[in-house]
């Protein structure tokens, strides 16, 4: 029987709205405010994507509004990154001419060859699940990859787009790496020795087996057990119908005595009931105040 627990913080608003939504706009460049044409335009994390034509202009379409972010990205300038691209979008929006230079040279002592560095940062960024094993990144020669001996940090950066497949789940992921790094207590490159790590990106993905009935069921299985998911069963109060339990200090509780769910303009929010024993420190011992544990069996 397969157990996983999760905990989240438990202020939240989750949103989904349903129906048609289009984002529009013109891609000009900052300085000549000329428009720019073959702008890749994507929602961070979705297959929400399109180009600018001759005119810089952009149409995308979709059934659902996501909290997420709109990324503009072009080989001949800076990646931009929009909050909020179903408020208020400008009609015309700038981006800023990269400027290619060529910085000092200094050599650092580096006791790890590339090999395996490489190994180091698939773990992290792809991980050690049978998932992440089947992925292959298509263009490692463009991740540069750097250890400080001084602070056992482990550095990446790309300039390019990292383009990963992913065989297991049948995805071809784009990823703009934003930063990358990985603590260890001593300078070497075990995973067993890792303090903390921290990577930030955006990214856009496309289906490369629609039709396969064995990748659909992995993705399925995959999904069921997200916090994606957790988090969609909340808002629409199957939690128990989905096989989620929630836990307080171990004990399963009904979680509609600690919560309120409401339709609001068409989206879902999620709101603590007042005076409930979740909102008290003391009733979570020495756990933080505002932490929840929530177990899919």
């Amino acid at each position: 029987m397969f157990k996983k627990t999760i905990t989240i913080v438990i202020l939240f608003l989750w949103r989904c709205v349903v129906g048609a939504q289009v984002i529009t706009g013109v891609v000009c460049d900052e300085v000549t405010k000329l428009p720019v044409s073959d702008v890749y335009v994507y929602l961070d994390g979705t297959s929400v994507n399109t180009v600018t034509n001759n005119s810089g202009k952009f149409e995308l379409v979709t059934r659902t509004v996501f909290t997420t972010k709109l990324v503009l990205h072009h080989l001949l300038y800076e990646t931009a990154i929009i909050d909020h691209p179903f408020e208020e979008l400008p009609d015309t929006l700038y981006i800023k001419e990269q400027v290619n230079t060529i910085s000092e040279v200094v050599v650092y002592a580096d006791r790890f060859s590339r090999k395996q560095k490489m190994q180091a940062f698939r773990e992290q960024f792809l991980g050690m699940s049978r998932a992440g094993r089947s992925c292959t990144i298509m263009n490692e020669d463009d991740i540069y990859l750097y250890f400080n001996m001084q602070s056992h940090k482990l550095f990446a950066s790309s300039d390019k787009p990292i383009v990963v497949v992913n065989n297991y789940l049948g995805y071809r992921i784009s990823f703009i790496l934003i930063d990358f790094w990985v603590q260890y207590f001593e300078a070497n490159l075990d995973y067993r020795s890792i303090q903390n790590s921290f990577f930030a990106v955006v990214s856009s993905f496309s289906d490369i087996a629609p039709d396969n009935r064995r990748i659909k069921q992995r993705r399925d299985d995959v999904y069921e057990k997200s916090s994606n998911y957790f988090f969609k069963s909340f808002a629409n109060d199957s939690l128990y119908a989905n096989k989620f339990v929630l836990y307080n200090n171990r004990i399963p509780v009904n979680y509609q005595n600690y919560f309120a769910i409401n339709d609001t303009l068409s989206q879902k929010q999620i709101r603590i009931i007042s005076d409930t024993n979740i909102n008290r420190r003391a009733y979570f011992g020495s756990k933080p105040s505002g932490l929840i544990n929530l177990s899919s069996v």
